[in-house]
C-alpha cells in the first residue's frame, strides 16, 4: 500500500532484515497518505449517478441487474474472488397496479376522501418512472378493514399506557401513528398486540418539516406534504421462512402461517394524508405534548366527528418468494488469508436510495478501486484478507447478512477479525457519526484523525481532521476531549456480526445537526441523486472522507501484526455500564435482596484483566509469528466470550449480553438489555407478573456473571 518504489524498497528489505516499529510506522503512514490521496470524490459521484438510475427493491430484475453490476466492477478492478451469493427468501410487494389506499367513508358507506397511491414526482425527472412501486410497508397482511380511529402518538408502550389511562380503547380499532420515536416495527407489534386491526404511519411535519410547508424537497431536505417513508415493519432478521438457517436450497421452510410476520394491514401515509384524517377525527383533545406540527387540532378517537363515519383500509400488500444475492468480493492475505476484516453495505432501496444505501454503496466502490490500485502500482498486498460484501435485502430485515452469516457463521466467528459497515455515507454534512463496539474505538478515533477535513469553513476555523470537527460538534459527555459514539443496535447488517457472532463491529456515516430530527427525506420518493448532489455533499468532499475512513480502517486491520483492538476501552465500557445499571435500577434490585456483589466482582475482574494484558503486551515478543497468532487470537475471543447461545431472555436471535438492542425498540442500544428488559416498566405490571420477571432478571443475572468472567479468562493463559 503506498505509491512509490520507496514503499516497495521498505517491503524489501523489511521480509530480509525484519521490519522495526519505526519503519512500520513509517510504512503505515505512507499506505495511509496513498489512500487518502487516491479517493477520487468525481469518481463517487459517477458511481451514484449510476446507482440512483431507477428503483431497485430487493429481489427484483433491477436489484439483480445492480448485483451483476457491482460484481462486474469488482472483477474489473482485479479482486481475488468474486461471488454471487444466492438465497432463496420471502420478501414482500405492492400490488403496481392497484394502490395501497386509505379512505373515509359517510355513514352510507360512501367514500368521502381517499389518499394517495404514490408519491407525487416533484423535481428529479427520475421521480416519474413506471417502476416506483406504490406506498406501502413490506410484510403488512393484506386486507381490506373498517373501523373506527385511535391516535397513539408515537406508538410506543408508554403511549398506550397513557391511552388506557384516558380510557381510550384499541382493540378492535384502526391505529394512526407518528413516526420517529421507535422502530416501525414495534410500532405495529405493539398495536397489532393490543388488539388493532389495522395500523397507519405518517410523518410529522414537527419532525419532518419544521421549517414550514414552504421549506421542503426540492428548494431543502425537509420532507414535502406528498412524502411517504417506506419500511419493513417486520420485526425480526433473516429470511422469515427460515429462522437460525440459511435460506439456501436445502432449507426446511416452514409455513407463512407460522412465520413471525404482522397478521394486520400496515400502511405508511404522507403527512398530507394524515392531516385529512386527524382533522376528521372525534373524542377528547390530545394531550398537549401529543400535539403535532399539523394546522389542525389533534384528538384522540376513537371515531371520526361525523356519526356513523368510518375509516377504511384497503391494502394489497403480499408477501412473495424471491431470489436474492450478495456480492462478496475478496483480496487474500498474503500471511494470514485465513484472518478476514470484512467491510459492508447493502444495495437494495426502497426507490432510489440516494443516501440509504446508495452513498455507501458508491464510496465501498470507490474504496475497492483505490485498494486495487494501490495492490496493482506498489505491489504491496494486505497481511489479512480483506473481504467487501454488497448485501441484498437489508430493508427486509437485514435478510442477506443475516442468511451469511447464518450459512458461514462458523468460519466467520473463528476467523473474523472485524465488521465495517458504513449503512449510507452520510444523512447529512454536520459532523462525522459512528456506532461501534467498544473493542474498535481506538483504531476508529485515529483514523478519523487522519482523514483531512471535507467542510471547508472548518478547515478556515483550524479543524483540518474529521476527528477535529467530531470532537468539537458531537462531544463525549463522558470522556471529555473525545467524540461521542454510539453502541450497536440492530438497524443495520453489522446486527449478524455483533449480536450473534461475537465478531467486533462498527458503522459510520455523515450526519446532520442537532436540531434536525431525522433525516426526513429518508426511504422516499425524493431521496434521489439531485437531492445528495445539490443539497447535501455538492463535491462529494463528505463521501470521499468517508471512503477514505473506512479504507484506511480497514488497511489498518488487515495489515498489524497485533491487532490494535481497544481492549481497556472495553473494560472501562462495561464498568461503566454497570454502574449505570445500579444507578437506574439498584434500589429495585435491592427490593428483593438480590446481590450484585458476584457480577460486581466479574466487571472488576474484566476490567483489571483488560488493563494487564494490554500493559504487558509491549512485554511479549510478538515478532516470533506464533506469539503474535496467539496474542491476536486471544483479543478476538474477548467478544466472542460475551455470547450466550441461548440468546437473551425471550429473545434467541439477540446473543450478545453486554450490547444488544432494547426489545421495546430495535433501533436503540442497551447496555445489558436482557436485564434493564426484564426491569422496564416492572412496577406496573401484576404481581404474578412481576414474580416472572424478576426469576427472569435473576437467571440472565447468573448467565451475564459467567460469561463476564469467561472473557476475563480468555486474556490468560491459564484454563481455570
Amino acid at each position: 500500500m503506498a505509491g512509490s518504489v520507496w514503499i516497495a524498497l521498505v517491503v524489501v528489505v523489511g521480509a530480509v532484515l525484519g521490519v522495526g516499529v519505526g519503519v512500520r510506522k513509517q510504512q503505515r503512514e505512507t499506505v495511509d497518505q496513498f489512500i487518502i490521496d487516491n479517493v477520487d470524490p468525481d469518481q463517487i459521484k459517477d458511481y451514484l449517478r449510476l446507482l440512483t438510475l431507477t428503483p431497485h427493491l430487493a429481489g427484483t430484475v433491477r436489484e439483480h441487474e445492480t448485483a451483476q453490476w457491482v460484481a462486474d466492477t469488482w472483477r474489473e478492478q482485479g479482486w481475488d474472488q468474486v461471488h454471487l451469493v444466492p438465497y432463496q427468501v420471502l420478501l414482500s410487494y405492492p400490488k403496481n397496479d392497484t394502490p395501497n389506499l386509505v379512505s373515509v367513508l359517510d355513514d352510507g358507506g360512501a367514500e368521502v376522501w381517499v389518499s394517495h397511491g404514490w408519491q407525487d414526482p416533484l423535481y428529479a425527472p427520475e421521480e416519474s418512472s413506471s417502476e416506483v412501486p406504490p406506498n406501502f410497508n413490506a410484510y403488512s397482511a393484506p386486507g381490506l378493514v373498517e373501523g373506527d380511529v385511535v391516535y397513539a402518538h408515537f406508538g410506543r408502550t408508554e403511549d398506550y399506557a397513557k391511552l388506557e389511562e384516558l380510557g381510550v380503547e384499541v382493540e378492535g380499532k384502526l391505529v394512526i401513528a407518528r413516526y420517529g420515536a421507535i422502530f416501525r416495527g414495534n410500532i405495529a407489534d405493539n398495536a397489532e398486540s393490543r388488539g388493532a386491526v389495522g395500523v397507519l404511519l405518517y410523518p410529522d411535519p414537527q419532525q419532518y418539516a419544521p421549517l414550514g410547508q414552504d421549506a421542503v424537497y426540492p428548494d431543502t431536505i425537509y420532507m414535502p406534504s406528498s412524502g411517504v417513508q417506506a419500511g419493513t415493519v417486520y420485526l425480526y432478521k433473516g429470511d422469515p421462512l427460515t429462522p437460525f438457517y440459511p435460506a439456501i436450497e436445502s432449507a426446511y421452510r416452514q409455513p407463512e402461517s407460522d412465520a413471525p410476520v404482522p397478521r394486520i394491514p400496515i400502511q405508511p401515509i404522507s403527512y398530507e394524508d394524515a392531516a385529512e384524517i386527524l382533522r376528521r377525527m372525534g373524542g377528547a383533545e390530545v394531550p398537549e405534548e401529543w400535539q403535532g406540527g399539523l394546522n389542525l387540532t389533534y384528538h384522540l378517537g376513537p371515531g371520526l366527528q361525523e356519526a356513523g363515519w368510518k375509516l377504511r383500509m384497503d391494502v394489497h400488500t403480499s408477501n412473495t418468494p424471491a431470489t436474492i444475492y450478495n456480492v462478496v468480493a475478496v483480496m487474500e492475505g498474503s500471511e494470514e488469508p485465513d484472518r478476514y476484516v470484512v467491510a459492508g453495505n447493502h444495495r437494495d432501496a426502497w426507490v432510489f436510495g440516494g443516501l440509504d444505501p446508495s452513498s455507501g454503496t458508491a464510496a465501498m466502490l470507490e474504496l475497492s478501486r483505490v485498494l486495487a490500485v494501490l495492490r496493482n502500482e506498489t505491489g504491496w498486498t494486505p497481511r489479512r484478507s480483506i473481504v467487501l460484501v454488497s448485501w441484498a435485502a437489508e430493508e427486509y430485515g437485514l435478510i442477506g447478512s443475516q442468511e451469511w452469516a447464518e450459512q458461514f457463521g462458523k468460519q466467520l466467528s473463528d476467523r473474523a477479525v472485524a465488521y465495517l459497515n458504513v449503512d449510507m455515507s452520510l444523512e447529512g454534512n454536520y459532523t462525522l457519526n459512528a456506532a461501534s463496539a467498544p473493542l474498535l474505538y481506538d483504531e476508529l478515533f485515529q483514523a478519523a484523525a487522519k482523514i483531512p477535513n471535507p467542510d471547508p469553513d472548518e478547515v478556515a476555523a483550524g479543524r483540518l481532521t474529521v476527528y477535529d470537527t467530531w470532537v468539537l460538534r458531537k462531544p463525549d459527555p463522558t470522556h471529555p476531549g473525545r467524540p461521542s459514539v454510539g453502541g450497536i443496535s440492530s438497524g443495520s447488517d453489522y446486527s449478524a456480526f455483533m449480536h450473534n457472532l461475537g465478531v467486533p463491529s462498527l458503522d459510520i456515516r455523515y450526519t446532520h445537526s442537532p436540531d434536525i430530527y431525522a433525516q426526513p427525506l429518508y426511504h422516499t420518493l425524493y431521496e434521489t441523486f439531485a437531492m445528495v448532489d445539490e443539497l447535501l455533499d455538492r463535491g462529494f468532499h463528505f463521501h470521499a472522507a468517508i471512503a477514505q475512513t473506512w479504507a484506511v480502517m480497514a488497511v489498518d486491520l488487515a495489515d498489524a501484526k497485533v491487532l490494535p483492538l481497544s481492549l481497556v476501552e472495553y473494560g472501562n465500557f462495561v464498568s461503566a455500564a454497570y454502574d449505570n445499571l445500579i444507578v437506574q435500577y439498584g434500589d429495585l434490585i435491592a427490593t428483593r435482596n438480590i446481590s450484585m456483589e458476584y457480577f460486581r466482582a466479574a466487571v472488576d475482574q474484566f476490567s483489571q484483566a483488560t488493563a494487564d494484558f494490554t500493559a504487558n503486551l509491549p512485554n511479549i515478543d510478538t515478532i516470533e509469528p506464533l506469539v503474535a497468532r496467539r496474542v491476536n487470537d486471544q483479543m478476538m475471543i474477548v467478544e466472542r466470550a460475551f455470547i450466550d447461545p441461548r440468546g437473551l431472555p425471550g429473545r434467541p436471535d439477540f446473543c450478545h449480553v453486554v450490547m444488544a438492542p432494547s426489545m421495546y425498540d430495535e433501533y436503540s442500544t442497551s447496555a445489558f438489555a436482557g436485564l434493564t428488559d426484564a426491569l422496564a416498566g416492572l412496577e406496573d405490571l401484576t404481581p404474578e407478573e412481576q414474580e416472572a420477571r424478576w426469576v427472569t432478571f435473576s437467571q440472565h443475572l447468573g448467565a451475564i456473571t459467567h460469561l463476564t468472567q469467561t472473557a476475563s479468562k480468555v486474556l490468560s493463559l491459564d484454563l481455570w
